[in-house]
Order: structure tokens, then sequence, then C-alpha cells
């Protein structure tokens, strides 16, 4: 660094004088130098860091074509329909997973676990009717990214989470009708003698017949009617 100095005298007398120094910076070509070599450093450790993700980025896409193909090749000893032409399980795989990258991505968290659901779909031992379909081309890769864990589930793995369905429907109903049940205590238990019971009525006979009273003791769930 090179500084100036310059001096200015403001009149006052000669025993006192008051010297002002001002000190002015003036680039030089060893500074020139280290702004090149810090801003070359800057452009090198980003490519660096491009090129990192890049790496990881392929490695991730051929590890999941791997998984993908290992679940494809077991198709033709699951079942007893001919597959023609041929298929070869790497490049069925190498389809749908340009399909997923393409369509889903795989950079956060949420994107991974829709891989995670595809993956253990075509992967389930349960599940061979979705690796065919996909193989005869009856479900194109480009749908299987956009189908719902339920819509790629196995035919047995759907009817049994319709009949959960239903019974929890079944149970919401009941739960309904248990609430719009007035307790009283007018009815008295024959099984447990115990006077709490709920009760609802309905006119199941002709309209000049007395409406049935239908009672359960909330205690031992005996029901009667009357």
């Amino acid at each position: 660094m090179a500084a100036l100095s310059i001096e200015k005298d403001f009149g006052v007398p000669n025993r006192k004088r008051l010297i002002i120094k001002s000190a002015t910076t003036v680039p030089n070509a060893e500074t020139e130098t280290e702004t090149l070599k810090v801003t070359a450093k800057k452009k090198i450790d980003h490519h660096h860091l491009q090129d990192s993700k890049s790496i990881k980025n392929c490695d991730y896409r051929e590890s999941v074509r791997k998984l993908l193909a290992e679940a494809f090749s077991r198709v033709s000893s699951e079942t007893d329909e001919s597959i023609s032409p041929a298929f070869d399980p790497v490049e069925v795989a190498a389809a749908v997973e340009s399909a997923m990258y393409e369509r889903i991505g795989w950079s956060n968290p949420i994107k991974k676990a829709k891989y995670r659901s595809v993956l253990f779909n075509l992967k389930d031992p349960k599940n061979p009717d979705l690796r065919r379909k996909v193989v005869l081309g009856k479900i194109k890769a480009e749908t299987l990214v956009t189908m719902s864990a339920e819509e790629m589930a196995s035919e047995k793995r759907q009817r049994e989470n319709i009949q959960i369905k239903l019974k929890k429907l079944k149970r919401c109903v009941h739960d309904a009708d248990e609430e719009d049940k007035a307790t009283t205590d007018m009815f008295q238990c024959s099984r447990c003698r115990e006077r709490k019971c709920t009760y609802y009525q309905l006119q199941t006979r002709s309209a000049d017949e007395p409406i049935t009273t239908y009672i359960t003791c909330v205690k031992c769930n005996k029901r009667w009617k009357v």
C-alpha cells in the first residue's frame, strides 16, 4: 500500500502548525492479483459443487433403475400369460425411472416419498399384477407415476381397504344412531336389573296402532322392544 501525505497551512502562527494528513489508497498489481485469485477460487468451488450434485444425482437414479429392473425381472416367472414380444427388464426400468424423474424429480423429502411409494408397490411380492400390467403396457410409465398408493395396491389389498372403509362407515353410522337415542330410567333390564337404558321409537305397524319402542341396556347391552 502507498500513502500520500499532504500538509496544509491554515494561517496558524509558526509556533503552532496544524498538519492534516490524508491517506489515499492506491491500488497496485499485487492487490489486483489477489482479487483475481479469490474470484477464480470461488468459480472453481462452484463448479465442484455442481459436479458433486450431478454425480450424486446420477448415482441415485442408477440405484432406482436397478431396483426397478429387479422387480420387473420377476414378471416372467409370476404369470402364465405369454409376454410377446419379449421384454427387457432393464429397458422397462429405464422408461419408468425416466418418467419418475421428469414428473417427480427427487430433490426434497416429499418427492422422495413418492419414489418410495412406487418402488414399494412394484417390489411387493403380493402385487404381481402391477408389475405385469406395466410390462405389458396396460399401465403406462407416465400414468404409473401419477397413481396414488391405493391405486397401485394389489387387488386383494384394494378389497381389504374397501372392507376397512365400510366398517368405519358402519361404525360412524352406529355412533350417530347412539347419539340420537334418548337415555331413560323408565325401563328395567331383565338381565342385570339396571335402569339405565337408551331407546328410540319407530312406527312399524299401521298408523292407528302404537309405535314400537326399541330399548338397549347401557350396562349389559341387552336389547328388547315394547
